[in-house]
């Protein structure tokens, strides 16, 4: 029992731990080219709930939460700003001596301040509120930087629109939006990379002939470095394997020969070698390779995965879509029981399924769906196309209804994962 409760602890450190990480950076992604916008970020959380320990630093409130599965950043003016202000509600407002709003929120957040009822709000291009008081509609100015109560404890700013994201010319809104896919994408290239260097990567350099094979037969030997296959260049194992699977196919069932040309002494020798059939019907030549740890394979390798496995997941999307293998999908519930049954093959195996999941949150972001970054790009582009910006209050409802099915959706699979667990 002692030991069941020790993998079970290691098993949710690393699911908590590969979700921060892929959930956190991507997030990060947004934060990082959002401040070198020029867009004011009030918030950058590791983590959701409350707060366990905070710090201020160039405007930013930067917070570590209670539930560690992930983070979020919150960026000036995604939406309009007016729309936290609808016309019509109550809103308490406190002013400064030049009668400026130097803070807003909800009467039972702001028990001291002044509250009247919302008549106009520009809080985008030119930062004023009209408010029916007591003495008839007023027009405020509202002092940049004046703060939104979010709760009687917390709050964040309302800045000017060169501060804000919808203030921002379309490439600096399309890099931001950008930068969090990306984020995953490199994520997991290193991570690929890293498991790489550990196990090492396979070189096109003999290392051993199997006796009685093609390989010894053409008189191949160990240290021979294959450079060339049909005369057309060979950069790696994963390329000479397919390309012995794809050279020597036929439609007689019988392998066609292949032209082999090696490296040895400095001295370039090709040889016939014609491929046996195993019993699974995969053609080989009867050869192991050296494996190399050096990091100037290893990394390239890294990254030469994440497009392969880029692209395998792009042909899984449209399986999914043309042949409708919807069970294939996991949602949280499942993605944690495939992270749970790594943790059992070991560390690395974890860190691998990190760089999976990372490469697919950045894959599936893109998808043109509103409420993700897919959808957020969307409205860019028909924005680029019209000329002139979607109605953001009609773009925000559009994102909500698509982060509401979203949501649904995902009560659905998690629900599904359930059921085949127990």
């Amino acid at each position: 029992m002692p030991f069941d409760l020790l993998f079970y602890v290691k098993a949710a450190i690393a699911i908590i731990a590969v979700f921060a990480v892929c959930v956190t950076l991507h997030e990060f992604g947004h934060f990082y080219v959002a401040k070198k916008s020029g867009v004011a970020v009030p918030v950058f959380a590791i983590g959701f709930g409350p707060k366990l320990f905070k710090w201020v630093r160039g405007g930013t409130e930067y917070s570590v939460r209670l539930l560690p599965l992930g983070g979020f950043v919150q960026m000036a003016g995604e939406a309009p700003q007016e729309t936290w202000f609808p016309v019509g509600h109550e809103v308490a407002y406190e002013l400064n001596e030049s009668l400026q709003i130097i803070t807003l929120g909800d009467p039972k957040d702001m028990p001291k301040a002044y509250v009247g009822v919302v008549r106009r709000a520009d809080l985008t291009d030119k930062l004023e509120m009209s408010i029916e008081t007591a003495e008839g509609v007023r027009t405020f100015k509202v002092k940049p930087y004046a703060r939104v109560m979010m709760n009687a404890r917390s709050s964040i700013p309302l800045v000017e629109k060169h501060e804000q994201v919808l203030g921002k010319p379309l490439y600096k809104r399309a890099a931001i939006i950008l930068a969090g896919p990306v984020m995953n994408f490199l994520l997991a290239g290193v991570l690929f990379a890293a498991v790489n260097t550990y196990t090492g990567v396979r070189t096109t350099v003999i290392s051993q002939v199997e006796p009685r094979t093609p390989a010894q037969v053409a008189g191949l030997q160990p240290g021979d470095k294959i450079v060339m296959l049909n005369h057309e260049p060979i950069g790696n194992w994963i390329q000479l394997v397919n390309r012995i699977r794809s050279g020597s196919a036929s439609t007689t069932g019988h392998p066609q020969p292949l032209n082999i040309t090696v490296k040895r002494g400095g001295v370039d020798r090709t040889v016939a070698v014609t491929p046996e059939m195993t019993k699974q019907g995969v053609p080989v030549i009867g050869i192991e390779s050296v494996v190399t740890h050096n990091p100037l394979r290893t990394i390239p390798s890294g990254f030469s995965a994440l497009v392969r496995d880029t692209w395998l997941t792009l042909q899984g999307y449209k399986s999914l879509v043309v042949q409708h293998q919807y069970a294939a999908l996991s949602g949280p519930v499942g993605i944690a029981d495939v992270i749970t049954q790594q943790v059992r093959f070991g560390f690395w195996h974890v860190v691998m399924i990190a760089g999976v999941l990372s490469l697919n949150l950045g894959l599936f972001n893109l998808i043109p769906i509103p409420a993700l970054d897919g959808g957020r790009l969307l409205f860019i582009l028909v924005e680029l196309i019209r000329g002139r910006k979607v109605d953001p209050q009609k773009e925000g409802f559009v994102h909500f209804v698509g982060f509401a099915l979203l949501m649904l959706f995902a009560v659905v699979i998690t629900y599904r994962d359930v059921t085949h667990l127990f």
